[in-house]
């Protein structure tokens, strides 16, 4: 029974090379569902597993012979690309460097943003791990001032609707179904926070964007989890600072946007895609010179299980 995906409804196919195959085992040792296993010292292939071949492609990236293959949902062996070189990886020291130096950045500078710099930082976003294979989700990039801010026009006029709507009379008559902290949450964040971008935007301010010069939508399928689209874009968060751009994740966009299909089908999302974040991107116009310790609310290690 494959694994169902908004585009594929069948599993994918694994051949293996008896020609070229030296029986190391590795692809029956990594393959994640078991359509590959170890049987008495050979690879059986079991295209009755319970969840199919995903196409995780893991198979054919470890097989030192070239012996594997694997076509269907999405992938083929030309998709295989070779591994950087040891010495290109970042060590754990430039990688926490990386870390410690991104800040959320909400004012920029009056240049725009290259399209070859946004193309290389989805790229970049698309080696994110995004749920199980093939990855279901999607990014839309909008580029230039005026594009941004049309958008934050329309999604601020989302939240006008949203005032008209869920009023404080209502707010206090949903008070008895809700848990305190949803109520704290509409009646002492989401409203204020949508009459501040109604009340700004009236005086000619964007809260919501910033004046961003480019942004990227990340969207999913509804075969996928929003997380695997926060994950995606948490690496594009993390490519931009890399490459020199400042950046800040914006959730309050995907609410609006999911309830306005037609604004949807404009900006390229596909079909029953929900946006889940957006990441609003450009050169910052601010230099922060310290960094600051965050810290988990619980972060004790337990001497047992080593969990956090």
């Amino acid at each position: 029974m494959p694994i169902i995906h908004s585009l594929y409804r069948e599993a994918g196919q694994v051949f293996i090379d008896p020609n070229l195959c030296n029986h190391c085992l590795a692809c029956g040792r990594v393959c994640p569902t078991e359509v590959l296993t170890v049987v008495d010292k050979t690879v059986a292939i079991h295209s009755d597993s319970f969840l199919g071949c995903i196409a995780c492609g893991h198979c054919m990236m470890v097989c030192p012979a070239d012996a594997v293959r694997v076509t269907g949902r999405g992938i083929s062996p030309d998709d295989l690309t070779p591994l950087p070189d040891a010495s290109q990886k970042a060590t754990a020291e430039q990688l926490a460097a990386l870390m410690r130096s991104r800040r959320s950045v909400r004012r920029f500078s009056d240049r725009d943003v290259d399209a070859a710099l946004l193309e290389r930082i989805v790229a970049l976003a698309a080696t994110a791990p995004m749920g199980i294979p093939p990855w279901d989700v999607g990014c839309v990039t909008i580029r230039g001032r005026a594009e941004v801010q049309s958008l934050s026009r329309e999604i601020i006029r989302g939240y006008a609707g949203f005032l008209k709507m869920f009023r404080p009379w209502l707010l206090a008559v949903m008070r008895p179904f809700v848990s305190q902290a949803k109520y704290d949450r509409f009646a002492n964040f989401i409203r204020p926070l949508a009459e501040t971008y109604v009340n700004s935007q009236a005086a000619g301010r964007d809260l919501l964007f910033y004046d961003a010069p480019a942004l990227l939508i990340f969207h999913h399928s509804p075969y996928a989890d929003a997380a695997d689209a926060v994950i995606a874009c948490t690496y594009a968060m993390l490519a931009a600072e890399s490459l020199g751009l400042g950046s800040t994740m914006i959730g309050a966009a995907a609410p609006i946007l999911q309830r306005n299909p037609s604004l949807c089908r404009r900006l390229g999302v596909p079909p029953a895609h929900i946006p889940a974040i957006v990441l609003i991107l450009g050169h910052s116009a601010v230099r922060f010179r310290r960094t600051v310790r965050r810290r988990f609310v619980s972060g004790k290690l337990s001497a047992s299980s080593g969990v956090c």
